[in-house]
């Protein structure tokens, strides 16, 4: 185990045992959750973390940054985020524990012949210098591309990962990495990107290799990490949840939906 996972899984053993493990009857958690995490785990988790732990849960979904904010201004309890926290929120005592990772993929409707893409070709695709899948050994179609808007994680991540000093340019943008995958489905030529556990749910979109490397792969580069924020050190139900986090149902929870717990 490295020495990153090595602290990690300290402190959550830390905030583990620190947590009460008689399970309070009543209570309710309000959380504000990212909408890539909200359809990469889906409803079924919440209802078995209900049955659990005794507890429910108000789900208040937006974008990552949007649902930090909520926690910091003192709207919910919990947050669920695919970002980095900023140094100001560190300083303002916010404290993120990564639960599981997800590949960030590139996706096109099934009717792009294509199956292996090189990190170039990505780049030149999503800046508008392949306008034509012709041009990238597929059929000659447009090339269409959808984005989630800039303030979504799946946006950032993605630039910041993948793109390098190109910059991206989009023919629609959408809400939320969900409606950008929906759109891909219907949309001869259209290109986006999105968290795998996502795009698993659509049977008309498919994942690229990128320069040859399978997403989920030990050598793939492009990945995402799903983090459970709070403010100051966990108490009460927040501890709770944290505590089910850990357990070993939710970690077969999130490897059913393709999901890699960082806690084995």
């Amino acid at each position: 185990m490295s020495p990153r996972r090595k602290g990690l899984f300290a402190l959550l053993i830390a905030l583990s045992l620190a947590l009460p493990h008689a399970v309070s009857a009543q209570g309710t958690v309000n959380a504000s959750c990212s909408s890539q995490i909200a359809e990469a785990f889906g409803r079924t988790v919440l209802d078995d973390f209900k049955q659990t732990t005794g507890l429910n849960v108000t789900l208040h979904v937006f974008s990552s940054q949007v649902s930090v904010n909520r926690l910091k201004n003192g709207f919910c309890e919990l947050a669920a985020s695919a970002l980095k926290l900023s140094a100001d929120d560190r300083k303002l005592g916010l404290v993120a524990i990564p639960i599981c990772k997800d590949p960030m993929v590139v996706i096109a409707c099934k009717e792009i012949t294509v199956s292996d893409l090189s990190l170039t070709q990505v780049r030149r695709l999503f800046s508008g210098h392949i306008t034509n899948w012709k041009e990238a050994g597929g059929p000659d179609l447009p090339v269409r591309i959808i984005t989630p808007v800039k303030e979504t994680a799946a946006y950032v991540n993605f630039v910041r990962q993948a793109m390098g000093a190109s910059q991206v340019k989009f023919d629609y943008q959408a809400a939320r990495s969900s409606s950008a995958v929906e759109a891909v489905s219907h949309i001869p030529g259209a290109i986006s990107f999105a968290t795998r556990s996502v795009v698993t749910k659509f049977n008309n979109v498919k994942m690229f290799t990128i320069d040859g490397l399978e997403p989920g792969s030990k050598e793939y580069p492009y990945m995402q990490t799903f983090s459970l924020v709070t403010r100051g050190q966990p108490s009460g139900v927040v501890r709770e949840v944290l505590n089910y986090s850990l357990s070993e149902k939710a970690r077969e929870n999130m490897k059913r939906r393709g999901l890699t717990p960082l806690i084995d």
